[in-house]
């Protein structure tokens, strides 16, 4: 009961930190960080994310709510260089994930939160007029 327990609040936690951050992200394109949206002078930011292992013995057969819940917790987030958070995305785990950004420099990461992680992040990527620049991002999630 305790295990059932602890398991509920860490779920809790982390559905409460995701809207945070999408809340934050929300806050952060409202006052014109980044500029995203489709403009003709826009460039692309796209890629495909794999995030795992989701269960500690194989094989691993989750339900695609659970699958789509540990990509929402992980969105990708877009910032500027100098650090105010611009945008952030939440990937498909068929589709990756595609976002129009204005030219310029940008930083991507994910949250870092626990044990696991994804070690080509942060990285800086920088998007040109009508250019499409592809990330994809593997993130470990240090289960075992």
């Amino acid at each position: 009961m305790r295990r059932t327990s602890l398991r509920l609040e860490r779920e809790n936690c982390r559905f409460v930190v995701l809207i945070a951050l999408v809340l934050a992200g929300a806050v952060a394109l409202s006052c014109g960080c980044v500029q995203t949206g489709s403009s003709p002078g826009n460039g692309t930011l796209t890629g495909n994310v794999s995030i795992g292992p989701l269960c500690p013995v194989e094989p691993c057969s989750i339900p695609p709510e659970r699958l789509a819940a540990a990509y929402a917790a992980r969105p990708i987030i877009i910032s500027t260089q100098d650090g105010k958070r611009g945008t952030s995305v939440v990937a498909d785990p068929v589709t990756g994930y595609s976002v129009s950004l204005a030219p310029g420099t940008y930083v991507v990461d994910v949250p870092h939160q626990g044990i696991g992680g994804s070690p080509e992040l942060p990285q800086t990527v920088t998007i040109g007029s009508g250019e499409t620049v592809r990330l994809d991002i593997s993130v470990d999630t240090g289960i075992r």
